[in-house]
């Protein structure tokens, strides 16, 4: 009990809301709470040793705020200055290539003595090798980027992994020497093991990315093509070094370690206890060759705790060994708490240990004869996958919100040949000191990747809305109900909740009811406007969708929407548009440059008018041959009307082209809302442009302390002087409005926590 107590303390501190006064009580309660702890220790009387769960949670409590406070105040300030300055790097990973930039993680000293671990990006693409020293120009930023609802969240995914900020790596670097640490000399191995797989034949590309993946751990040079479809398969997880293939190592080295003391001349005494504790070196062997990531850290413990409990003769469980190995974890990086990772892979194991006591069971009760289909074994099998997918519908579809429907099938597939096929072959082919077996392991696993990509085609997906925290709660209650020995009466009420959460969706808006979501996609611009029945996309951002745009539309429960907007060419405002239809399925595409998208085959968004349940879209985007030779210039510009409020969204135009559409529109053109032309730039947004509008919000899609300054001092009085409240999304998040007779706004922030520090401001 004291094992699941404190790590759920240490889980505890991980969701404390913001702090309006709670610390202040909490420093005397954990005092407390541990001299009490320690006078149960020492006390024989029974009724006080009752206690002890609450005060084991409260000293889980106490060491998770005290290394999470520690992590957040060893972060770069987000206040840090922008400016240029000359530090010490030094090279910690492996560096992995991408079409703009060299990535890798490194250790930087400033000026003045402060020392920060950061991920290290050089757009010049220049060799970095791993324990390298180098004097170098950099620009240091915070852990700060796009924070939504929904989708990916960098603030916590630092944390998680202990990465104190990013640097961007200026052009003259001096080279200082090199330097040594465990850590070093283990990633030189895997740097050493990576370029050699460079050097084979591309004739399998993709193939030799998938080995560097199963046997070091490096995922950078698999393209997004084979990320989709394995993510559309289920099997993601199956590209890292996940716990399947650490246990697997461990128990072939057991076999073989067996195998080689039966033959042996010599009498051993405890041979099995050989046996688990070089499974168990093996086993942390290959994790620290993997980066000792957070899905093998569990796996590493559990073998370790199990090891420990054979040598000491000590009865254990399936269920004190979870306990143990997670309290191993937290205990190690408590901040491993915020890694979805952690609680996928503690996650589907508790699934596995639930379906093997039930196997126990089950075994003792029948014996040996019985049916094959009611065997013990397969038992097991079954209902370890059914307590999979269970599991997986609930987790992967409230944080992803997105579940291929014949994951569990796939997984009994590729778990096998991953685990026992590709990555055994990986690691010896690895080993050896030719070529040849390297070459023939990257074709296997290339014609994997093929045969997975061919797959992913026809693999029906189920998108599920965001639920309720408490519908959430009672689903992961119903698969603990589903999976009980002996629970027929329950198992009605728990596939009914189950149900419920896979068809819940929001409230319907009512007609001429017109909902806007802008979303946080960085330095870029995505806007969803939503009537009764309708959906539309005002551009994509850059990058992938998958980091903020596509969450944010299957946390709506949304599978397909009316249309695609692509304002004009430029990647921060159609940068996502491939993976988006990769992923998402439109019925129309509108575009201010049709010619930039002959693949698709794009409308112009010119000239129409429109109306969706009672709200009305009309395009305001001007004749080509009345706006300069610019991309900027020709962005569609799209107002919306109901019921006397209005939305005016004029992407990247210009002053040129407002003064145009002011000579033509006039007065028709005010709008209760206003998104910024050109993320706030001083080339847009004109006095007289606002004049005009009179907007009562004005809205700027924008990133965290970008490049560009947007939105800019000049524009920020304006709108001052105009009277106009100003929404950021560089600085608050994501929004979410409802225009209908009135204006009513909302944050897309969720809940917060006391260890965020975006949003920073409720309004400006």
């Amino acid at each position: 009990m004291r094992w699941a107590a404190w790590c759920l303390g240490v889980v505890g501190c991980a969701i404390l809301p913001p702090r309006s006064g709670w610390s202040e009580w909490l420093t005397p309660v954990l005092v407390l709470g541990l001299a009490l702890l320690l006078l149960t220790m020492m006390c024989k009387w029974r009724k006080l040793r009752v206690l002890k769960p609450l005060l084991w949670l409260l000293l889980g409590l106490a060491y998770g705020v005290w290394r999470f406070q520690a992590a957040v105040q060893a972060q770069i300030p987000v206040d840090y200055p922008d400016s240029v300055q000359s530090v010490v790097l030094t090279v910690l990973d492996v560096a992995s290539a991408s079409e703009q930039s060299q990535q890798f993680r490194a250790d930087i000293l400033t000026t003045t003595q402060q020392t920060y671990r950061v991920n290290a990006y050089d757009y010049q693409q220049r060799p970095w090798p791993v324990g390298s020293v180098w004097r170098c120009p950099v620009r240091l930023r915070a852990n700060v980027g796009v924070f939504n609802r929904s989708g990916f969240n960098p603030e916590s995914w630092a944390l998680a992994y202990g990465l104190d900020g990013s640097v961007s790596i200026g052009k003259h670097c001096l080279r200082r020497g090199n330097t040594t640490s465990p850590q070093i000399a283990i990633n030189q191995i895997r740097e050493r093991a990576w370029q050699r797989l460079q050097h084979l034949p591309n004739t399998h590309q993709q193939g030799v990315a998938l080995i560097a993946a199963l046997s070091i751990g490096l995922q950078a040079a698999l393209n997004d093509d084979t990320w989709l479809a394995f993510r559309q398969l289920g099997i993601v997880h199956l590209i890292s070094i996940s716990g399947v293939h650490v246990t697997m190592l461990a128990l072939l080295t057991a076999w073989c370690v067996g195998k080689v003391l039966r033959c042996v001349p010599l009498s051993v005494r405890t041979p099995l206890l050989w046996q688990i504790w070089s499974g168990v070196a093996v086993a942390f062997a290959y994790a620290l060759l993997a980066g000792f990531q957070i899905p093998t850290q569990r796996t590493v413990w559990m073998l370790l705790v199990f090891a420990i409990a054979l040598t000491w003769r000590r009865p254990t469980s399936l269920w004190l060994t979870w306990w143990q190995a997670l309290a191993l974890v937290l205990l190690w990086q408590p901040t491993a708490v915020l890694s979805i990772g952690l609680w996928l892979s503690f996650s589907l194991v508790a699934s596995m240990v639930w379906a093997e006591q039930s196997w126990r069971r089950l075994r003792q009760q029948q014996g040996s004869a019985t049916r094959w289909w009611r065997s013990p074994s397969v038992v097991l099998l079954w209902r370890g996958q059914v307590a999979a997918f269970l599991l997986t519908l609930v987790l992967i579809g409230q944080l992803f919100h997105s579940v291929p429907l014949f994951s569990s099938l796939y997984n009994s597939i590729a778990i096998p040949w991953f685990s026992w096929v590709l990555t055994p072959l990986a690691l010896l082919a690895s080993v050896l000191p030719f070529d040849a077996p390297l070459q023939a392991v990257a074709a296997l696993a290339q014609y994997s990747i093929n045969v997975s990509v061919w797959l992913a085609q026809y693999s029906p997906q189920w998108v599920l809305a965001q639920a309720p925290w408490y519908l959430s709660a009672l689903a992961l209650v119903a698969v603990a109900v589903m999976m009980l020995p002996a629970a027929v009466g329950l198992r009605a009420w728990a596939t009914i909740i189950l149900l419920a959460l896979c068809t819940y969706r929001p409230l319907a808006l009512a007609p001429q009811q017109l909902q806007v979501q802008v979303i946080d996609v960085g330095q870029g611009l995505s806007l969803l406007l939503q009537t009764r029945s309708h959906q539309l996309v005002f551009d994509t951002g850059r990058g992938n969708a998958n980091t903020a745009v596509l969450p944010a539309l299957q946390s709506l429960g949304l599978y397909h929407a009316d249309a695609l907007v692509l304002s004009h060419q430029d990647t921060d405002h159609d940068g996502a548009a491939p993976s988006l239809r990769r992923q998402f399925r439109f019925d129309a595409l509108w575009a201010g440059q049709t010619e930039a998208y002959p693949q698709w085959q794009a409308q112009d968004c010119r000239g129409q008018s429109w109306q969706w349940d009672g709200v009305w879209f009309e395009w305001l985007t001007l004749p080509r041959t009345q706006v300069a030779n610019s991309t900027n210039a020709q962005s569609c510009v799209l107002r919306v009307v109901t019921q006397g409020q209005a939305l005016l969204i004029p992407a990247d135009i210009g002053v040129d082209e407002e003064t145009a559409l002011l000579n033509r529109y006039g007065k028709q053109l005010r709008s209760t809302v206003l998104v910024l032309g050109h993320h706030g730039s001083g080339s847009s947004n004109s006095s007289a442009w606002l004049n005009t509008v009179e907007p009562e919000i004005a809205i700027t899609s924008s990133g965290f302390r970008n490049s560009y300054h947007h939105p800019t001092t000049e524009v920020q009085t304006r709108l001052r002087a105009h009277g106009i409240r100003l929404y950021r999304t560089d600085t608050q998040g994501g929004l979410a409005m409802l225009l209908d007779e009135q204006l009513h706004i909302q944050p897309l922030t969720g809940r917060l926590y006391w260890w965020q520090r975006k949003p920073f401001a409720a309004t400006d």
